[in-house]
């Protein structure tokens, strides 16, 4: 992850904001220090994700009775964003140009076409390639 710009700072500390508002009080030992640290964990992450994660119904408001752990939130976050990058990484890897097709070989054509007509004459007179010794 690269260093975040300026509006992700300023996304994160609204995101964290939001957060910590979710939550009757801060009960952590500097609550200054706490808000910092989420501050530096959002504006790592892409900004659907952080809306995620201080979603009320499906983030972590919805899933900690308390303030969630620095860990918490990054532990949130980390597999969501390890999924988007994957899924970037299969977009890309469809999306490569790929290699053309090999020419035909017309005399590696006519050998399947004569095996696969000998295999047919076997196998309707009854003689397959297991019966064969």
């Amino acid at each position: 992850m690269s260093e975040p710009s300026s509006e992700a700072m300023r996304m994160a500390a609204e995101a964290a904001e939001k957060l910590i508002g979710f939550y009757p009080t801060i009960v952590a030992s500097d609550p200054r220090t706490y808000a910092a640290g989420l501050v530096q964990v959002f504006s790592r992450y892409p900004e659907h994700l952080v809306a995620a994660a201080i979603d009320p119904v499906n983030g972590l408001p919805g899933e900690c009775d308390y303030l969630p752990t620095i860990s918490k939130v990054k532990a949130f976050l980390e597999p969501r964003w390890r999924e988007l990058e994957q899924t970037r990484e299969r977009m890309e890897r469809a999306n490569r140009k790929r290699l053309p097709e090999p020419a035909r070989d017309p005399d590696a054509d006519k050998r399947v076409l004569e095996g696969f007509q000998k295999l047919s004459i076997q196998l309707k007179s009854g003689i397959g390639p297991s019966t064969q010794s």
